[in-house]
C-alpha cells in the first residue's frame, strides 16, 4: 500500500473525512505522500546497506575499510563472503580452522602449515601477489595469528 493510500485509509477510518478524487485534502495528502515516499525510499536503502547479506554498495565498502579487506574488482557475493568470514573471527580462532577462516576472509588460496622448529605459521599461497600486496597481507594476517608464533606468507 502506498503512503497516499495508507494516509487516505487512516483518515477515512476515523469517519471524519471523505477523501474524494477531486478534494483539496487529496491534493494535500498527495503532496505529503511524495515527500514521504522519498524519505521511505532513502530509509529502505539505508536499511538494505546495514546488513552485509543485503548490502550492495556503501555497506560493503565501509565494512571492507573497517576490516582491512579491500577486494576491489571481485563480485558482490565474494566480497560479502569475505566480510562475513572476517566479521565472524573471534578470540577462539587460534586454531588451524580459525586461521583458515582468516585466510579465506582475505580471499587468499593456499595451504597453512606449522613450522614448530621456527615457531611460525606458514601460508604457501597459490595466488600471484605483488611484493607490496604480499607485505600488506602479511602485516594484516599477522594481526590475527597467535602472538607467540611468527607468520610467513610464501612464495
Amino acid at each position: 500500500m502506498s503512503e497516499l493510500e495508507m494516509m487516505k485509509k487512516c483518515l477515512e477510518d476515523t469517519g471524519l473525512y471523505d477523501v474524494r478524487n477531486d478534494s483539496v485534502i487529496l491534493a494535500e495528502l498527495s503532496a505529503y505522500a511524495e515527500g514521504l515516499d522519498i524519505c521511505f525510499d532513502a530509509l529502505d536503502g539505508i536499511e538494505k546497506e546495514m546488513l552485509v547479506a543485503t548490502a550492495e554498495d556503501e555497506g560493503i565498502r565501509v565494512r571492507q575499510q573497517l576490516t582491512g579487506r579491500t577486494a576491489v574488482g571481485t563480485s558482490i557475493e565474494a566480497r560479502r563472503s569475505a566480510l562475513i568470514k572476517a566479521l565472524s573471527i573471534c578470540s577462539e580462532d587460534h586454531t588451524l580452522s580459525g586461521m583458515q577462516k582468516v585466510i579465506d576472509s582475505f580471499g587468499l588460496h593456499g595451504e597453512l602449515s606449522f613450522d614448530s622448529v621456527n615457531h611460525r605459521t606458514v601460508l604457501n599461497c597459490t595466488d600471484v601477489l605483488t611484493p607490496a600486496k604480499k607485505a600488506l597481507l602479511t602485516q594484516r594476517l599477522r594481526e590475527y595469528m597467535p602472538c607467540w608464533w611468527d607468520f610467513v606468507l610464501l612464495p
